[in-house]
């Protein structure tokens, strides 16, 4: 519901409040005396384009905000299109607007700062405008499948999952097309790539591998004599180090000090350990000779992955990710008849479920539009619109689309003989109004909007009509809250409050003033509606007993 609207410099409008509530709330006013601005203020909120021409003659921007109160559900949806986080605590959604005088806008949504159109789509989650000069909300086909499919409680995500396969499908089919244009000299080029690859086999890890055995045998005389020299020392002649260590051990061999008994064990262990080292310099240095032929080997192997790794690299593992994607592309390429018909009968096999499904779903729509218009047309005759007929266009589209594959769409006749039109095509201001209201009405429990905006809805009918529209209204106020401009006292007096709109001419300017009437206020203000005099106000008494207004 709208818990709170209000409006500083909005042309003649310096600063008004309105707190509706739940429920039907009527703004009343004497022709040109500035309701529209507040229409004005909610299309603005809403979403709509505004210019410097909005602002009052005295300020430097207007600024409009309104308060509006949401279920989790709601909070939800509006959080998933604007990307503002609602607090659930509160569960209310706060929509301003500011223009400037130099003519810039900015928008926000619960203070957080938006675009316009990020604001436009919240605010078209959360308001509904019903005006005799605004496009009919139910005009769009996408929204009138989407009124069918929520009133008829209809599954869509079985075909939506059809539609998406098919588009997968198709784009999949429309790539292996385009990459198949020019496929012969491509796959020339690809095995010409892959014999290369193949020729060199690459293994991760190869590369370190051959640098090391290069720069053994590289430097194998180096090491060899080094090998060697280490063999002699530790093991050759009668200076060597494991026989000197063995004649230590041996001259202190039972020496009498513990200590020294210990140098001597020592020793010995050393003394292994160097013959050891000896034996192992000595098989080293036999096994490093030199062999240029496994040398050149070996450069010829770097060159060649070198070669390589220019065009594929620059590491082994991209090397050989590129040696496994060209031969899976060379593959494709080979064998692309056989993938392009795999593709087409996919395409062909997601096309008929989707045509199968769009079928039953166009056949769910229509049955639920039977139930909507017989509910719609009771209402219609109840609001003055007795002859007016709802019916169902389809027509099949040429590929599924994401509404479906029949492209349904509301048709209305408001005058006997009179061919059926688009709504909002056919309707005077007045009777759109009022088809508007029979739609709402009808569809009050699937659609949540909680705040319904409907203007001069009672354009062109008499007192008794008045009533019913006002009666009409009251009930779809439940749970939301609904705006109702109106000249009509029986309408007025339907309403749970009511806002009266008054011009007034001070010493340097005209300004609008909005104020809540009630009690004495209010049925003064309905006798004046209905002419005004001592009679006027008895009616205006009875008319609020009846509507159940606040006295």
């Amino acid at each position: 519901m709208l818990v709170e609207l209000a409006l500083n410099n909005l042309l003649i409008v310096d600063q008004a409040k309105l707190q509706p509530g739940q429920g039907l709330c009527a703004i009343t006013g004497e022709t040109g005396a500035g309701k529209s601005l507040l229409l004005d203020a909610l299309a603005l909120v809403a979403g709509a384009r505004g210019d410097a021409g909005l602002v009052g003659p005295t300020a430097d921007h207007c600024l409009v905000t309104a308060v509006i109160q949401v279920d989790s559900e709601r909070a939800a949806a509006v959080e998933a299109v604007c990307g503002v986080a609602i607090d659930r605590a509160e569960s209310q959604v706060i929509l301003r607007r500011r223009i400037s005088a130099n003519g810039r806008s900015q928008a926000w949504i619960n203070d957080v700062p938006v675009t316009v159109a990020a604001l436009r789509q919240a605010a078209d989650l959360l308001i509904a405008i019903h005006a005799q000069h605004e496009p009919l909300r139910l005009a769009e086909p996408a929204r009138q499948v989407a009124v069918l499919d929520a009133y008829g409680g209809h599954d869509t995500a079985a075909y939506g999952a059809a539609q998406a396969r098919w588009i997968a499908a198709s784009n999949d089919q429309r790539e292996l097309a385009e990459g198949g244009r020019g496929s012969v000299r491509e796959l020339e080029f690809l095995r010409f790539q892959l014999q290369e690859l193949d020729a060199l086999g690459p293994r991760a890890g190869e590369v370190a591998e051959l640098e090391a055995r290069q720069r053994l045998l590289s430097e194998a005389g180096q090491w060899r004599d080094a090998a060697a020299e280490a063999a002699a020392v530790l093991g050759e002649g009668d200076r060597c180090v494991h026989r000197q260590l063995g004649r230590i051990a041996k001259r202190l061999t039972g020496a009498p000090d513990e200590g020294l008994h210990q140098v001597a064990e020592a020793c010995r262990q050393a003394a292994d350990l160097v013959a050891d080292a000896a034996a192992r310099a000595s098989d080293a240095g036999e096994r490093l000779a030199d062999d240029p032929a496994e040398l050149a080997r070996i450069s010829d192997r770097l060159d060649a992955w070198n070669a390589l790794l220019r065009k594929h690299g620059p590491g082994e593992a991209d090397l050989i990710a590129a040696h496994t994607s060209l031969a899976a592309r060379a593959e494709a390429l080979a064998n692309l008849d056989e993938h392009l018909a795999k593709a087409a009968a996919e395409v062909v096999a997601a096309r008929a479920e989707c045509l199968r499904l769009g079928a039953e779903l166009a056949r769910a729509r229509t049955t639920a539009f039977a139930r909507l218009a017989a509910e719609v047309h009771q209402r219609l005759a109840k609001l003055g619109l007795a002859q007016a007929r709802l019916s169902l266009t389809g027509s099949d589209t040429a590929e599924p689309t994401a509404l479906g594959t029949v492209r349904q769409e509301f048709l209305v006749s408001t005058n006997p003989g009179f061919p059926a039109g688009p709504l909002g095509s056919v309707a005077s201001g007045g009777e759109s109004a009022r088809l508007s209201l029979a739609l709402a009405a009808a569809l009050a429990n699937q659609d949540g909007t909680p705040l319904l905006v409907f203007d001069e809805v009672d354009s062109g009918v008499g007192g008794r009509l008045a009533g019913a529209i006002g009666a009409a209204l009251r009930e779809l106020g439940a749970g939301r809250t609904v705006l109702c401009v109106t000249h009509a006292p029986h309408l007025a007096a339907s309403a749970a409050r009511q806002y009266v709109v008054r011009k007034e001419q001070g010493s340097d300017r005209t300004r609008t003033r909005v104020e809540e009437v009630s009690g004495d206020h209010r049925q003064a203000e309905l006798a004046e509606m209905l002419g005004g005099g001592i009679e006027a106000r008895r009616q205006a008494a009875a008319l609020m007993a009846a509507g159940g207004a606040a006295r």
